[in-house]
């Protein structure tokens, strides 16, 4: 009964899980905006720009709150952090591979189709703050922004994220019940504001993940498959940018 009561007691209203979910990347859009504006800001490409906004702002956003809760609850970090189980080896690696086909399937075939569709929604968008339209011949900063790319985009940051929104989010969001893994991916792919024609193909790749590490109770299955796919996708777009 105690357990019972812990456990409900960690659970988040509706309006603190969107509150948490959004926070994030609004502070790094926001950030990324004034390092990327040609007129009132630094000028660089829209990529480090990011980057330095994931550093600058949700990485720090991220683990404050972690502080604030532990502070509050009068626990160490570690013991806010929820879905900390051991997974049998065998069973990690059917949890981490099929999620992976998903997820290498929804983008290389849903997000060209879903990129058509409604991307001209967003024209809206400055040319300087496109990351579909960058241009590796305008690049500033190429060289560092490739090294923290990689550093920043395929290892700290999906580590981040899968510890703040599985870790910790996912398991406050028991008020959703068997909904609340599609709910925490459909809030996580809204905070890219930066990319928001990315939308379905990102919840479509995702989700399957997220129900993973909900099911076995360990986010570390979420930080390798996360790890992975930004790790693939950083080597695809140099690729592609370099053979431009």
């Amino acid at each position: 009964m105690k357990e019972q009561k812990s456990m409900l007691s960690t659970n988040l209203s509706i309006p603190k899980i969107l509150i948490l979910g959004l926070t994030p990347g609004i502070i790094m859009t926001l950030l990324g905006i004034i390092f990327a504006c040609p007129l009132i800001g630094f000028n660089f490409n829209v990529l480090l720009s990011i980057m330095l906004g994931f550093i600058l702002g949700k990485i720090p956003f991220c683990l404050g709150v972690l502080v604030f809760t532990a502070r509050k609850e009068n626990k160490k970090i570690k013991e806010v952090l929820s879905y900390n189980n051991k997974t049998p080896i065998k069973k990690m690696i059917i949890s981490i591979i099929i999620p992976l086909v998903i997820a290498f399937a929804a983008f290389v075939f849903i997000l060209p189709l879903e990129s058509k569709v409604w991307g001209n929604l967003f024209n809206f968008f400055p040319d300087w703050f496109r990351l579909d339209k960058i241009n590796i011949t305008e690049f500033n900063y190429l060289k560092i922004t490739l090294i923290i790319t990689i550093i920043v985009n395929g290892f700290i940051g999906p580590i981040v994220e899968e510890i703040y929104f599985r870790g910790y989010l996912l398991a406050r969001m028991e008020i959703f019940g068997k909904f609340a893994p599609l709910v925490n991916m459909v809030i996580f792919s809204l905070y890219h504001f930066f990319t928001p024609w990315q939308n379905i193909t990102r919840i479509i790749a995702g989700t399957p993940w997220v129900y993973s590490v909900w099911i076995n109770k360990n986010h570390k299955i979420g930080a390798f498959v996360h790890c992975i796919l930004n790790i693939c996708g950083d080597i695809s777009l140099w690729i592609l940018l370099f053979s431009l």
